[in-house]
């Protein structure tokens, strides 16, 4: 699932206020809390390059220096040193200067640039609206902030972070324009595999014929699969607590079981790491569903959380014998 800029913005948010855990972050935007660590590092980057580009721009727009060879020096140290692409354009967008790693990123050689517009880079995966909005957010004096899709020299595309700011003189003209970009490209195309994954996986679970159902250690569900509702004759929706679903359950001999009892609750306690049994499950209709319920710890490879494996299979009266 592609989030938006907004929805990542408030993860980072509440990673940094910390007042809330990681992994109920991670289940709040269904994400992995390595996805949430690489929004955090990105937003930590791209802060340092956006403050010391905002520093670089606060002194160009109020510098009392008119000496060319003070100015190259500003430039140099702080723009050409800097792992973020950086190009400054005049007003009207045209380029008058672009960093070293401007020419690593695209291939293009810095005198093949100056006076061209960035528009060199356009790779037409870019809506006219979105540059329309781009272009009125910085001419109106404010930080746009995106993430385009660009084309090398060479043909290869790239994705690419980009801030963009206007630098404003004394007299509070708008003289020039600086983008700071970031390179993103590994972290999008890891992202993109991620939910390519996650999408089969997903598209297996749901299309298993036999009923499965995933509980934290909270005990709330985490996934269930079509089968299951179809079996227990109910929803199961992500984050419900197995408490609160209309179901009643019996043991093998038809006494009511309580959830402290049930093989759930035996697993996520550390009692035994697998557990099969006999169970009655009445769904909210009525009538008695005779199952054969398996239940297997285990955990989460990337968080470490134990969660219970529920797999639920029908069978006949006879079967349910003790």
């Amino acid at each position: 699932m592609r989030h938006s800029k907004e929805a990542i913005e408030r993860a980072v948010a509440m990673m940094r206020e910390g007042a809330v855990p990681l992994l109920e972050i991670a289940r709040e935007f269904n994400v992995s809390t390595t996805t949430l660590r690489n929004w955090l590092r990105a937003s930590d980057a791209r802060l340092r390059v956006q403050l010391s580009a905002r520093r670089v721009a606060a002194a160009l727009s109020q510098e009392k220096f008119t000496r060319t060879s003070q100015r190259q020096r500003l430039l140099i140290h702080a723009l050409e040193q800097s792992p973020s692409t950086i190009i400054v354009t005049d007003s009207e967008g045209k380029i008058v200067y672009a960093n070293p790693k401007f020419v690593s990123t695209t291939g293009y050689r810095v005198e093949e640039v100056i006076g061209l517009t960035p528009r060199i880079l356009k790779s037409g995966e870019t809506s006219a609206e979105e540059y329309r909005r781009l272009w009125n957010t910085i001419k109106a004096g404010r930080e746009w902030r995106g993430v385009f899709h660009n084309r090398r020299k060479d043909g290869s595309l790239y994705w690419e972070r980009a801030s963009i700011s206007p630098v404003i003189d004394e007299k509070g003209r708008i003289t020039h324009f600086m983008a700071i970009k970031e390179d993103i490209t590994s972290f999008m195309e890891a992202d993109a595999a991620r939910r390519r994954i996650a999408a089969g996986f997903t598209a297996v679970f749901a299309a298993l014929p036999l009923a499965v159902v995933v509980i934290d250690a909270q005990q709330k569900i985490l996934m269930a699969n079509p089968a299951a509702e179809a079996l227990l004759d109910t929803p199961l929706p992500r984050g419900s607590p197995l408490a609160e679903l209309n179901l009643r359950w019996l043991d093998q001999h038809g006494v009511a079981l309580t959830l402290a009892d049930h093989p759930v609750q035996q697993i996520l306690t550390g009692k035994a790491d697998a557990h099969t049994e006999t169970l009655g499950a009445i769904p909210p209709t009525g009538g008695v569903r005779w199952v054969r319920c398996q239940c297997r710890r285990v955990t989460v490879p990337e968080t470490q959380e134990v969660v219970a494996l529920l797999a639920l299979e029908t069978i006949s009266l006879g079967e349910s014998a003790p």
